[in-house]
């Protein structure tokens, strides 16, 4: 866990997971992306968590937040290295039916399984990015290495975005 002190429930706005497993090469780009973000400051209310297990953790830990934005490795088809950012419904859209996160319980069930328990956020954007090495390692490959400023900086923008 990465965050710093815990935040009241009442007090709870964004919570950022990094969803990913650092010994499998660019699977570990959400933690990595998590890890950038807690060198910044950010707005009150907002906490920052390193997810590194199954889809169903996602679920308990998404409960009681307002937003939740989760970022993780995930197969397009694009090129290495290219990020989009979803909204849950647009997660569900695309999967089809399919894993989208690259997680044995993936991102698509977590968040089904959050909106039928009544505990699904108001609102969930999720940072995929399309990964290039999958293999036992702790380096992720330079086209993935190379996104995480440039997503640091989106995710920034858009939490303070909305302190205004």
């Amino acid at each position: 866990m990465l965050q710093g002190p815990s935040i009241p429930e009442e007090q709870r706005q964004t919570l950022i997971l990094g969803v990913g497993n650092t010994l499998y090469g660019d699977d570990g780009l959400g933690v990595r992306v998590a890890e950038e973000l807690t060198r910044h400051t950010l707005p009150a209310g907002v906490a920052v968590e390193v997810a590194a297990v199954s889809g169903i953790d996602l679920v308990l830990r998404m409960d009681g937040w307002k937003r939740v934005i989760l970022i993780d490795a995930v197969q397009m088809g694009e090129k290495p290295g290219t990020w989009h950012c979803f909204r849950a419904e647009d997660v569900r859209y695309l999967a089809g039916g399919q894993t989208l996160s690259l997680h044995e319980t993936g991102v698509t069930q977590a968040l089904e399984l959050a909106e039928a328990l009544g505990k699904l956020p108001e609102e969930v954007l999720i940072y995929g990015v399309e990964p290039e090495r999958l293999e036992i390692t702790e380096e992720l490959s330079p086209s993935v290495q190379a996104a995480i400023p440039e997503i640091t900086q989106h995710i920034l923008r858009e939490l303070w975005k909305r302190e205004k």
